[in-house]
This record gives structure tokens, C-alpha cells and sequence, in this order.
């Protein structure tokens, strides 16, 4: 079976700003720091494929969810979802939590190459907020080495 995710991707840049100013002022000429915003990265369809693997192991259920392409969408990037990642979750069967562990890759548009690693646990209203972190030697994308990101995650299934 093969399900589509849809991803919804925010940056916190200005978390970093935030954080990084009030260690460079001093307490005496300090200002009130600007609350942090989120800046729209992309939205990301990932096809997956069906459970390849669930078993029992000491920190619990092991899952692997083959993730096998899509594509993602953005105002500063945007391409396609490489057919070589996985999300090896965990369940906690004491509270029948799901947390993310995936790893994949984006190609962008003009050919540049972006790791993925996400990880979170399943929020208690239901769906998954995870956190991002981006790898790259591209010039151009480079920007998201150093970036503080989460993602909205929703499910769905299509037969």
C-alpha cells in the first residue's frame, strides 16, 4: 500500500537571531528581543510504501516506512524527494506513542542535493510535529545547515 504524507515545513530563523542577541548585549543596554516568527520553507509530498519491517526490540517497536518519492514545493526552493530514505519509528507500547526517526533526500530544481533527518513523537491531538534538520554542501542551500525548523505532518492514505 502506498500513502501519500503532506508536509508542511516552517523556519524558525528568527529564533536564531533572537538567541544570538540577547548573548551579545549587555544586560545594562539590552532591549526586549523580538519574539521569533516563522518564515514558510516549503510543502513536501512524500509517497511512501507499506510497513517493510515491525518488530519487538528494547526501546520498543520498530518500524521501517520506505519513503519512495514525491516532491516539494517552496517561494526559495523547490524539486523532487529522492527514492532513498525510511522512517525507522518507534512505538512505545506502554503509551502506544509513535515517534518519527526518517532519513531522505531532495533534489532540487537546479540539482542540488539536501539530507534530511526528522524526528518527533505523534501529538496527542493527533498528527506528527517534528524536527528538521538539513545537510548540504551546496553553495546556494547552504543557508540550511544553520537553520531551526520544525514541520506539521498529516496522514493520508490512498489505495
Amino acid at each position: 500500500m502506498v500513502g501519500l504524507s503532506t508536509l508542511g515545513v516552517f523556519v524558525r530563523d528568527a529564533l536564531i537571531w533572537s538567541c544570538l542577541s540577547s548573548t551579545l548585549i549587555s544586560p545594562a543596554t539590552a532591549a526586549t528581543p523580538s519574539p521569533p516568527a516563522l518564515s514558510f520553507l516549503y510543502t513536501a509530498y512524500a509517497q511512501c510504501a507499506g510497513n517493510l519491517m515491525e518488530t519487538d526490540g528494547p526501546r520498543g517497536i520498530r518500524k521501517a516506512i520506505p519513503i519512495v518519492g514525491g516532491n516539494f514545493t517552496g517561494p526559495r526552493l523547490s524539486g523532487k524527494i529522492l527514492d532513498v530514505g525510511a522512517d525507522w519509528g518507534l512505538v512505545d507500547p506502554k503509551t502506544n506513542i509513535f515517534s518519527a526517526d526518517t532519513r531522505y533526500n531532495l533534489r532540487t530544481d537546479d540539482g542540488e542535493n539536501i539530507f534530511v533527518q526528522t524526528s518527533g513523537p505523534t501529538a496527542p491531538q493527533g498528527g506528527l510535529h517534528l524536527r528538521l534538520v538539513f545537510e548540504t554542501g551546496s553553495r546556494k542551500y547552504y543557508w540550511l545547515n544553520n537553520i531551526i525548523d520544525g514541520e506539521r505532518l498529516e496522514l493520508y492514505n490512498f489505495r
